[in-house]
C-alpha cells in the first residue's frame, strides 16, 4: 500500500474515532496531492467525500476546487489549445476540461493505417501533428479524398453513428494524435450533453466523406437497389460460420444483388454490438404466382435509426444474388396488419 492509500485509511479512522478535524485536514491534503499528481478523478472523488463529511468546511471545500482547478489548467498543451480553438471557444471551462482530460494520445510511424475502409472505428480522432492520406478503394484502384493535417478531425462519420468506415487513413509522416473514445461520448449524453451537443455540431459541419466520394464521381452502390416488403429471419452467426443463440425476426426494405437491408426494434446499445457481425437470413420474393426462398450469409455493414426504437440493418452478401432471384417488380406487397405486428413482438 502507497503512502496515498494509507492516508486515505487513515481519514476513515477519524471519521471513526469522530475526529473529523483532523479527517478534513488529511483529506484536504490528499486532495492536493491528487491534483497536482494530475489524477483528476481522484482528487474530485476526495473532494465529494470531503462534502459529505463536513459541508461546512468552506475553507477546504474552495481552496481544494481551486487547487483542482489551477491544476487541471496547468496541464492543457497551449499547442493543442491553439490548433483546437474553435472547438474549445464554443464550451464553458469545466466542458473545455472535460473535452481535454477525456482526449487519450497515439503516435503512428509514416504508412500506417488509423482506421480501414470496411472496418470497425470507434475513436474521434484529433490530428495535432503530421499529415496523412484518405482514400476510397473500389475495384482494385484507391482514390484519394482528400490530406489531412494539424487541425483536422477524422473518423466522424463513424463515431457519431453505427456503420464502418466508408474510406481509409493512413499516415503519409510521423503523427501524433489524440482521439475520444465513442464509450466517453455515450456518458456524455447524459452526464454533459450540452458538451455532447456542441462537439457533434461542430462535426456535422465538417465535409462529408460521401460527399468527397461523390465529388470524384464515384458511385457507392455496385448494384441498384429495389423496394421490397415482407419478412426476414436471421441469426447471428460466430467467427467460425456457425449460429449463437435463436433466430429474430425483421421486416424486408430493399434488396440489391449484393446486398439487403431490413429494420428491427432493439435498443442502441444491441445495434452497436451488431456491426460488422455475420448474418444468416432467410427471406421470400414473389416470382409469379409463387415465392422464392433465399438463404444468404453476409456482414452487417452499417446501421441506422429508422424511428424511435428501430434501426435498419444494412447488410453485404458473401455471395451475391443472381438476376433469376432479384424480384420481379420493383415494389413488393405490404403484409398484413397481423403479420406485421407478430415481427415487431421479437426484438433484441
Amino acid at each position: 500500500m502507497d503512502n496515498l492509500s494509507k492516508d486515505e485509511a487513515l481519514v476513515d479512522q477519524y471519521v471513526e474515532q469522530d475526529n473529523n478535524e483532523e479527517a478534513v485536514r488529511l483529506l484536504f491534503d490528499l486532495i492536493s496531492k491528487h491534483a497536482r499528481k494530475k489524477d483528476f478523478a481522484k482528487a474530485e472523488a476526495l473532494r465529494e467525500k470531503l462534502f459529505e463529511l463536513d459541508p461546512m468546511a468552506l475553507t477546504e471545500i474552495i481552496k481544494s476546487a481551486e487547487i483542482i482547478e489551477e491544476e487541471k489548467n496547468s496541464s492543457i498543451d497551449q499547442y493543442h489549445l491553439d490548433i483546437w480553438s474553435d472547438i474549445y471557444d464554443s464550451m464553458d471551462t469545466e466542458e473545455a476540461h472535460t473535452l481535454y482530460l477525456s482526449l487519450k494520445s497515439g503516435v503512428y510511424d509514416t504508412d500506417e493505417p488509423v482506421f480501414k475502409q470496411g472496418e470497425l472505428n470507434d475513436k474521434l480522432w484529433f490530428i495535432n501533428r503530421g499529415h496523412l492520406k484518405m482514400f476510397y478503394s473500389q475495384g482494385g484502384r484507391e482514390i484519394l479524398l482528400k490530406t489531412l493535417g494539424p487541425g483536422n478531425i477524422a473518423g466522424e462519420d463513424t463515431f457519431f453513428s453505427i456503420t464502418v468506415c466508408t474510406a481509409t487513413l493512413i499516415t503519409l509522416s510521423r503523427v501524433k494524435l489524440s482521439f475520444l473514445e465513442k464509450e466517453t461520448l455515450l456518458k456524455w449524453q447524459n452526464e454533459f450533453p450540452s458538451l455532447w451537443s456542441k462537439l457533434s455540431l461542430y462535426c456535422q459541419r465538417l465535409e462529408k466523406i460521401r460527399d468527397l466520394i461523390k465529388k470524384e464521381g464515384i458511385d457507392r452502390r455496385s448494384h441498384k437497389r429495389a423496394k421490397i416488403s415482407g419478412g426476414v429471419r436471421f441469426t447471428i452467426l460466430n467467427a467460425s460460420g456457425n449460429s449463437i443463440g435463436k433466430a429474430y425476426k425483421g421486416n424486408l426494405s430493399d434488396i440489391s444483388m449484393g446486398g439487403l437491408s431490413f429494420y428491427i426494434k432493439m435498443s442502441k446499445k444491441n445495434a452497436l454490438l451488431l456491426l460488422a457481425r455475420s448474418l444468416d437470413v432467410n427471406f421470400a420474393i414473389p416470382k409469379g404466382s409463387s415465392r422464392l426462398e433465399i438463404k444468404r450469409k453476409g456482414k452487417i455493414t452499417g446501421i441506422t435509426k429508422s424511428r424511435p426504437g428501430y434501426y435498419t440493418i444494412h447488410m453485404k452478401f458473401d455471395r451475391m444474388l443472381n438476376k433469376t432471384e432479384m424480384p420481379s417488380k420493383t415494389e413488393m406487397p405490404s403484409k398484413t396488419g397481423k403479420e406485421s405486428s407478430e415481427w415487431l413482438k421479437t426484438r433484441i
